[in-house]
């Protein structure tokens, strides 16, 4: 697995998601129950935000973005959703052009790791949103098994009953035996197909 070529083929499934979404549908509900379409893509284009800050070693970048965290995340995006989108994820880019060793630790806002996890975990995060902001925009996603599978590996081992009981992930939702690896992948991440 190449943690970076896995997280390029998913930023290109986001991106060609955003670009396809329409503002008209930025108010439409998602399978995400406290976000609109807008709130979830301003979820994740902060996140890319915040990671672009801990790979670029730029404190100060993150303690802002922390300090002017809106109430309502569908206000990141408020100039518009796929300009936003879009700077958010050049300034990522640019942050991991100048990490070149992923095995080096990374600072971010919730503590210190390992580049490699800290882009799995940023992978996996807008791989479930993918799903999401497709289905919110009925949109067409059908991800690649290789990715599916990478993604249900690192879920696995990232999401405890701790994070369940906090509200970040959903209590997982029970699939038949002969369910798609993606329908697998929906339901340890509490969602339904």
């Amino acid at each position: 697995m190449n943690v970076k070529q896995d997280f390029d083929r998913i930023s290109e499934m986001l991106s060609a998601l955003i670009e396809g979404t329409d503002a008209a549908q930025l108010d439409d509900s998602t399978p995400c129950s406290d976000f609109a379409v807008r709130d979830l893509i301003g979820h994740f284009t902060l996140g890319r935000f915040l990671f672009a800050a801990g790979f670029a070693a730029d404190k100060e970048r993150g303690d802002e973005l922390l300090a002017g965290m809106p109430a309502r995340m569908g206000d990141v995006v408020a100039s518009g959703h796929k300009e936003t989108y879009r700077d958010a994820s050049e300034r990522l880019e640019q942050a991991l052009g100048g990490f070149p060793d992923l095995d080096q630790p990374v600072s971010l806002v919730f503590g210190e790791m390992p580049g490699s996890y800290a882009l799995q975990m940023l992978s996996a995060d807008n791989f479930i949103h993918c799903w999401d902001l497709a289905t919110a925009t009925g949109q067409q996603f059908d991800p690649p098994e290789d990715l599916v599978e990478s993604t249900h590996a690192f879920f696995e081992g990232f999401i405890t009953d701790a994070s369940r009981d906090g509200g970040s992930f959903a209590p997982a939702v029970e699939v038949a035996d002969d369910s798609s690896s993606l329908d697998r992948l929906l339901g340890l991440c509490g969602r339904q197909a």
